[in-house]
């Protein structure tokens, strides 16, 4: 079997998995086992519990050297630049619509699904190597969705900054962040659980997004033009424009030019959703646009990655 007849497999197989779990949240939506006051508390739980308790197990996981923190720091560097062109691109959707709904928008653009999906693909088409390059752009990803991300979905005319910071993602990059520089060792009575609760991030994840797949008319949601042009700029505007700047000026190559780019082709995080029904923006669109984008992927990753190897 050829190389782009395997990634293409492989993305298939990963989207599968996530759309079998979001119909398992649809299932329990119809049969009134998810109801919205659970699903709020669903929320409360990935957004403040789980979170930070997967930043700091990626902490934990990554070993230090020179070579290691090397190319770290430059995926690192890759997701900053990944998430500062999405937030340029999505200045498409300018201030002519609810903020609620142009919050959506513009997160959707911006923030690829860099945990639920690209890890395991990295695991899949790199191996260990992928998943550790793999959790440097988590951990930006965090930062900035839980910085100016939040700020997108945020309606109050003052920004209160010190709310803003003092979040789950930037909490777990503080606790993280130490353990990884000082190479501490968390003991199993600690780390374990910290370990086991990160696990819930996918499954709780898609089952949340099942109930607002399911109460959120996505036949209606398909006439939105807002959700092509994200879905358009998220998977191709994005990624594209990267991967001509690492590739042709930055000269990366390789593992750690795929490792770049498996997230930045990512469809629309989870996140998204999550953050807007926590802070009264339109879960219901986040949740059409993160479908739709799931669904396209299946044809644009490939595509993307194939690139990298040319």
């Amino acid at each position: 079997m050829n190389e782009g007849a395997q990634y293409f497999i492989t993305v298939a197989v990963q989207v599968a998995i996530l759309f079998v779990m979001i119909a398992a949240g649809a299932v329990l939506t119809k049969v009134r086992m998810l109801r919205k006051s659970g699903i709020g508390q669903l929320t409360d739980i990935l957004l403040y519990v789980v979170t930070p308790c997967v930043i700091i197990h990626a902490f934990l996981e990554v070993e230090l050297n020179l070579d290691t923190l090397k190319s770290l720091l430059i995926c690192a560097g890759c997701a900053l630049m990944t998430h500062l062109a999405g937030i340029l691109i999505a200045f498409a959707f300018r201030k002519n619509q609810p903020a609620s709904r142009q919050g959506v928008l513009r997160g959707c653009v911006i923030f690829s699904n860099g945990g639920f999906m690209a890890i395991p693909m990295a695991q899949a088409l790199i191996g260990s190597k992928g998943v550790f390059l793999i959790s440097a752009y988590i951990i930006i990803l965090n930062i900035v969705t839980w910085t100016y991300g939040v700020s997108l979905y945020r309606t109050e005319k003052k920004t209160n900054w010190t709310k803003i910071l003092l979040n789950p993602g930037t909490i777990g990059v503080l606790i993280g962040l130490p353990l990884f520089l000082l190479r501490i060792q968390l003991p199993a009575i600690f780390g374990d659980p910290v370990f086991y609760l990160a696990q819930l991030n996918t499954p709780v994840a898609m089952l949340i997004t099942g109930y607002y797949l399911i109460t959120s008319s996505l036949k209606t949601g398909l006439k939105d033009a807002g959700l092509w042009i994200a879905s358009f700029l998220r998977l191709l505007a994005v990624p594209v424009l990267v991967l001509c700047l690492y590739k042709f000026v930055f000269q990366l190559k390789g593992d750690l030019l795929a490792a770049c780019m498996i997230p930045a082709c990512a469809p629309s995080a989870v996140n998204n959703m999550l953050i807007a029904a926590k802070f009264k923006g339109d879960a219901a669109l986040a949740s059409r646009i993160i479908s739709v984008s799931t669904i396209l992927s299946i044809v644009t990753m490939p595509v993307i990655l194939m690139l990298t190897k040319l």
